[in-house]
């Protein structure tokens, strides 16, 4: 308490002995920041010693946020006429630091500092080079205390600021502009404005990918999946057969990798162009979709696929291809109607692919009719289940090895109520579901994955194949012998 009461002694005894000696605003403030002695030694003259009538704080479109009159002596009708006067200048881009209007004693001496202005309205014969030292002293420290001195650090503290005001000027006279000294005696918290600024994914080329990613062990696991689709009539022809292709990454790697992936020949295409952002190829895959980190350019130049992967799990490359030849697997089935109450179903299932390859597992869902009762079931392998709330017969097949042949019998009951030739199942087809690991159905394969990262460590890569059904269906064969 007796060091504040001391320094408000000291200050107001200052402030006298500078009123008196009328030693002009400018080496006021410059002999109270230690600049140099020569500086001391200019002689103002005497009708030049007013001090800093009042000093506003204006918004970019020159509205006053914030406004300390210390001696009353400018009217609030000429302080408006200068304040208008600056947003013209402003508007028309001719403005000047000095802001002058007619028929008035007064002018606006202003700064501008990133979206606000400082202004202080003083008599026209006030030490010029004075005031804007002043206006350059407030500045530093507003920028001290707030970090940034914008719009929204004003709005935000103007408790602080009046009271930093009332310390650095009484009656208009400049008193301590030291930010050090000042920030001894008023240690308010501020309400620091924070720049909101843009996330690195916005302004970063590699927008997908954040930087600082570290992995203790770096691995990159990919896995080539394909969906088949196929669809047989009765008659044994293909009326659809394509896949579907999908290339899944999971990326655990440090840093910012570069990845090349090369395909096999079988399976690139011999010629590409790109035509309005797509890729039109004359042979190998087809409707090919990469994810935005793969190089384009290099993908066509070079057959590479080449892309500095997300972090995580994410999908490199989808694409379709049509299929020719025999199916993986077919079947062929066939339903007869023995009596009136009897129907019997013979499936013959043949594995089309190469014996070194298995099947992990095989579904063939069988329709049949409703109410089907006392079912005589016979297969060669697997197991057969009635599931009479699908009306179907199940045959599921595990570990089937390529280049197998399968059969399955069955003979169902109907009640005599029901007619066989009325009660057919209505063009539902045969559906089979299966799984075969390290097998791809269009030949696809990968050559070999690297990773490039400048870090220089070691990576694992890891490569998976499967091919799975999606719409997998033959047409069954109907005889009747009744």
């Amino acid at each position: 308490m007796s060091k504040n009461n001391s320094y408000r002694e000291t200050k107001t005894n200052f402030t006298r002995s500078v009123a008196s000696t009328r030693t002009g605003l400018f080496a006021l403030v410059l002999g109270l920041d230690d600049l140099s002695a020569s500086v001391m030694n200019v002689t103002v003259k005497k009708n030049a010693s007013r001090a800093c009538s009042s000093i506003q704080i204006l918004s970019s479109n020159c509205q006053i946020l914030l406004s300390r009159d210390w001696r009353g002596d400018i009217p609030c009708t000429e302080l408006a006429q200068l304040i208008d006067a600056l947003k013209r200048s402003l508007e028309t881009g001719s403005s000047s630091p000095i802001i002058y209007v007619e028929q008035s004693d007064f002018a606006l001496f202003f700064v501008a500092h990133n979206d606000v202005y400082i202004a202080c309205a003083a008599s026209r014969t006030t030490d010029v080079a004075g005031i804007f030292v002043f206006l350059h002293k407030l500045i530093a420290i507003f920028s001290m205390y707030f970090n940034s001195f914008v719009e929204e650090s004003v709005r935000d503290n103007f408790v602080l600021i009046y009271e930093l005001l009332d310390e650095v000027v009484d009656n208009g006279y400049p008193q301590i502009t030291d930010p050090g000294v000042l920030h001894e005696f008023i240690k308010v918290h501020a309400n620091c404005f924070e720049a909101i600024s843009p996330p690195l994914a916005v302004t970063n080329s590699i927008s997908w990918r954040t930087g600082g990613i570290f992995y203790k062990k770096n691995e990159i696991f990919l896995d080539a999946i394909e969906h088949c689709s196929l669809a047989v009539d009765a008659a044994g022809n293909e009326t659809r057969s394509f896949i579907i292709g999908t290339i899944c990454v999971r990326s655990q790697l440090s840093g910012l990798p570069i990845c090349e992936l090369s395909l096999n020949d079988r399976t690139m295409p011999t010629k590409v162009e790109v035509v309005c952002g797509s890729l039109n190829q004359s042979s190998g895959l087809e409707d090919v979709k990469f994810h935005p980190c793969v190089d384009l350019g290099t993908y066509t130049s070079k057959r590479l696929v080449c892309f500095t992967p997300p972090d995580g799990k994410f999908d490199l490359m989808t694409y379709r291809t049509s299929v020719c030849g025999k199916p993986l697997i077919d079947v062929h089935a066939t339903s007869t109607i023995i009596t009136k109450t009897t129907v019997s179903y013979t499936v013959n299932l043949s594995t089309l692919f190469k014996e070194h390859t298995s099947a992990t597992s095989i579904q063939i869902e069988i329709p049949v009719h409703t109410d089907v009762t006392s079912p005589e079931i016979r297969c060669s392998y697997g197991t057969v289940v009635y599931v009479p709330e699908k009306d179907i017969l199940l045959w599921t097949l595990r570990n089937v090895k390529g280049s197998r042949r399968f059969k399955l019998q069955s003979k169902l009951s109907l009640p005599s109520t029901r007619d066989l030739k009325n009660s057919t199942p209505s063009n539902i087809p045969v559906r089979v579901n299966f799984e075969i690991p390290y097998y791809t159905a269009s030949g696809l394969q990968v050559k070999y994955l690297k990773v490039l990262e400048k870090e220089g460590y070691r990576a694992l890569p890891w490569v998976r194949y499967i091919t799975r059904t999606n719409d997998y269906e033959f047409r069954l064969r109907k005889q009747n012998l009744s």
